[in-house]
């Protein structure tokens, strides 16, 4: 039994290895702690992804959330967004969400999330561990007669697809008449994304739908992704999409096999999207660990910026305090108010399908011309069975040198101490090499840093 709860407290979640350090009695735990924090008789939404150690969790915080007296309403396995769609939509009063992730996919997290939808933040999470540590103080248990229920909710697929049409133009969508390829990454979205592309009148390869066990490599993996851009180029698709594992982000590929990056993104939605483009003079909300030329292109476009730390529900908060018309995170998360203060791969995919069918062109062409930071670049050739395993390699190796870093599917963001220069990892997709991108005001910090970073991956060869 795990004595201190901080032990298992990774980048703001608490994250571990199911049956090792995290048990289902410290579920259980968890789920008493946390019912305890709400009156009886109000409901929590429980959900998880698809594999069986996040499941066994789920019911094991259940049993304890039942013993406060406070109901569960149970979601099963589903996507995250679903989840905090699902909380503001049935009036829950909190959720709580297990699954793997991409970064740690040997282990579970579980995130808890407010009535609105959004995950707590670090001061919250702070407080459940102490009462953790404290364990049983402030806990309640009610007597046999009065624990709760668990209630199954069907049919929120079908609700949350229907609710997801409404903000989008779904019959201009459906007369661009294009193909994508999708990748589920073996979880919840392939229940639900298929359908949903389906019904607005595009053409869809999904790939990987179906459960599959976890493995010690990140879902979508290289190759995943890579086979997904082979794909996308066989069939003449538009785009391809691979999507995290908790349906929250996805990960772009356009016509030409070739990822798109997340500053492109943020300024093709600047840009492109309706929304934001009549909300001119408010808010957008990013990280800290902007890129200087994104800022300045935001800010010439008439929108002040407000940079947040990458916290988990930070920008969500932010979202609200500064009524902002856009937000976006660089770990490949963008949040669109007018539907909900969280990102939803989902909705992502959907509003760049809008901008591809309103512009009549692709994403390459459309993000073409945005201005590019000055920056080092070098391109590092690798084993193919380094190149396989290099995301768990990397994440090992920048952990052990102490950097912060963040996770972007298919790249790690390392910063360095001062978090003025930073430099992004990415294995290629038609080599097995990675690249390192390094940035700063001051082109000396990133040369660098390029130079340190590149000394580590050497020795992973």
């Amino acid at each position: 039994m795990v004595q201190n709860l901080k032990d298992l407290y990774v980048h703001g979640r608490i994250v571990g290895k199911a049956n090792y350090v995290f048990t289902p009695e410290v579920a259980s735990s968890l789920g008493a702690i946390h019912g305890s924090k709400f009156k009886e008789n109000e409901s929590i939404a429980v959900g998880q992804d698809l594999h069986n150690d996040s499941r066994m969790l789920a019911l094991g915080y259940q049993a304890g959330v039942i013993s406060t007296g406070v109901n569960i309403l149970n979601l099963a396995a589903c996507t995250y967004p679903l989840l905090q769609f699902t909380i503001r939509r049935f009036g829950a009063s909190g959720g709580v969400y297990f699954s793997g992730g991409h970064l740690f996919s040997e282990d579970v997290g579980v995130r808890f999330i407010d009535a609105g939808g959004i995950e707590f933040t670090t001061s919250k999470v702070d407080s459940i561990i102490q009462d953790y540590n404290n364990y049983p103080e402030n806990i309640r248990r009610v007597n046999p007669n009065s624990i709760a229920r668990i209630t199954n909710i069907p049919q929120t697929d079908d609700i949350y697809i229907k609710s997801l049409q409404q903000f989008v133009n779904k019959k201009k969508i459906e007369n661009a008449d294009l193909k994508i390829v999708i990748d589920c990454s073996y979880g919840p979205t392939g229940r639900i994304a298929p359908l949903l592309i389906n019904e607005i009148g595009v053409e869809v390869i999904a790939l990987n739908t179906h459960y599959r066990q976890r493995a010690k490599n990140p879902v979508p993996s290289i190759n995943t992704i890579r086979n997904t851009a082979e794909i996308v180029k066989a069939s003449k698709s538009h785009l391809g999409v691979c999507y995290d594992v908790d349906g929250s982000r996805i990960l772009l590929i356009d016509e030409n096999g070739l990822e798109i990056n997340f500053e492109d993104l943020l300024m093709l939605f600047v840009a492109y999207e309706e929304r934001i483009r009549k909300s001119k003079g408010n808010t957008i909300i990013s990280t800290s660990t902007i890129s200087p030329i994104v800022k300045k292109f935001v800010e010439e476009s008439g929108y002040p910026v407000k940079e947040v730390g990458n916290f988990p529900g930070e920008i969500s908060k932010q979202i609200r305090e500064e009524r902002a018309c856009f937000a976006a995170a660089d770990t490949l998360k963008f949040y669109f108010p007018q539907y909900a203060p969280f990102s939803d791969g989902n909705f992502i995919l959907l509003k760049l399908l809008e901008i591809m069918a309103q512009q009549d062109d692709l994403i390459s062409s459309l993000t073409k011309g945005f201005p590019k930071g000055v920056k080092i670049n070098k391109s590092i050739n690798l084993s193919l069975e380094v190149v396989e395993n290099f995301h768990n390699l990397l994440r090992k190796m920048v952990d052990e040198q102490g950097y912060e870093y963040y996770d972007i599917i298919n790249e790690l963001k390392i910063l360095d101490n001062n978090k003025t220069t930073s430099t992004t990892v990415k294995v290629a997709l038609n080599r097995n090499a990675v690249t390192l991108s390094s940035e700063s005001e001051d082109p000396k910090d990133a040369k660098e840093m390029s130079s340190t970073i590149e000394k580590l991956i050497n020795d992973l060869k």
